[in-house]
């Protein structure tokens, strides 16, 4: 075999393997795109809290008047809740509020790891406990009903905290995801280029060959 002959050869096979390789690049990069389209969109819908029902938090608390005698309810002191401003206070909020000094300073604290946005949606679900809690209390003792939608309070706000945890967890790891695939596509993007400026070398060292 002449020597132009196994440069043909040579040739030949390395633009076979460089289409080979370019077609996988292009594949690989529709997939990746169509990954960052559809992690995109689902990053871009907004997170809410989603609500926490009043029946899951009443059945994680002790239901019984008996079991609630001699809990507290008592907590650090406290007159004002700054994460508040701006938002409408429901009266039977409102009697919380004002019955135990302390339960301001808490509801500020719980507000605080709630996103601005959702803290309306947090304190109307808070009421929706208190109701409910209330109405479960009727005809029990005063002290007894108060430590009662105390606990109810504080299990729903660990319930919708624990959940808007859960989104900003979510929230990153498709970030995370998302900014993977970039850089995956860029990958393939420079893959590509060299490919396709390979081929065209060959191409124009083929027809430049002398026959």
């Amino acid at each position: 075999m002449t020597a132009n002959a196994e440069r043909h050869v040579f040739f030949s096979i390395a633009a076979m393997v460089c289409r080979v390789l370019l077609v996988g690049a292009i594949v690989s990069m529709l997939f990746v795109g169509i990954s960052m389209i559809a992690r995109g969109a689902g990053g871009n819908q907004a997170k809410d809290i989603v609500p926490v029902s009043v029946a899951t938090v009443l059945a994680d608390i002790p239901g019984t008047q008996s079991e609630n005698d001699g809990s507290s309810s008592a907590a650090g002191p406290g007159y004002e809740v700054p994460n508040a401003a701006g938002i409408q206070i429901p009266k039977p909020l409102v009697a919380v509020l004002t019955r135990d000094a302390t339960s301001q300073r808490i509801l500020n604290a719980w507000l605080d790891d709630i996103p601005a946005r959702d803290r309306r949606d947090f304190v109307a679900g808070l009421t929706k406990v208190i109701n409910a809690a209330n109405e479960h209390t009727a005809s029990w003792e005063w002290d007894n009903r108060q430590r009662y939608v105390a606990a109810a309070m504080s299990e729903y706000a660990r319930m919708a905290i624990d959940r808007v945890t859960e989104i900003a967890d979510a929230q990153k790891r498709a970030a995370e995801q998302l900014a993977g695939y970039r850089n995956a596509m860029g990958t393939l993007l420079g893959i590509a280029a060299t490919l396709t400026l390979l081929l065209t070398v060959m191409a124009i060292e083929r027809n430049t060959r002398p026959r």
